[in-house]
């Protein structure tokens, strides 16, 4: 049998809007124990080598069918590669992430 992970609960005691430190403090201990294991099993999950396999195999696949229906050659490579991009998740995320250096933080 397995055994089953100890799971750490974590009780924040709220009055009204406030959250107490400490409490802030043990979360983000926790997020900060768990994260790289979970970027790491992402990263890994996605990127392993029998992914890069099926995504080839996915891309050619599109490229013979795209040929086959007599469309242009330069079309079927937009096309790829617009379909190539929207796979890429990871990439495309990181994209979409807006870091505002100049921010200021106010009180």
């Amino acid at each position: 049998m397995a055994e089953e992970k100890e799971k750490k609960v974590i009780h924040i005691e709220k009055k009204d809007d406030e959250i107490p430190v400490e409490d802030i403090k043990e979360l983000l201990q926790v997020v900060n124990k768990e994260l790289p294991a979970l970027i790491k099993g992402l990263f890994s999950s996605l990127y392993d080598a029998e992914t890069a396999q099926q995504y080839a195999k996915g891309i050619a696949t599109i490229y013979k069918e795209l040929s086959e229906q007599g469309l242009p050659k330069d079309m079927i490579e937009k096309l790829v590669m617009k379909y190539s991009d929207s796979i890429n998740i990871i990439g495309n995320a990181m994209k979409n992430i807006k870091i505002d250096k100049e921010k200021e933080v106010t009180d």
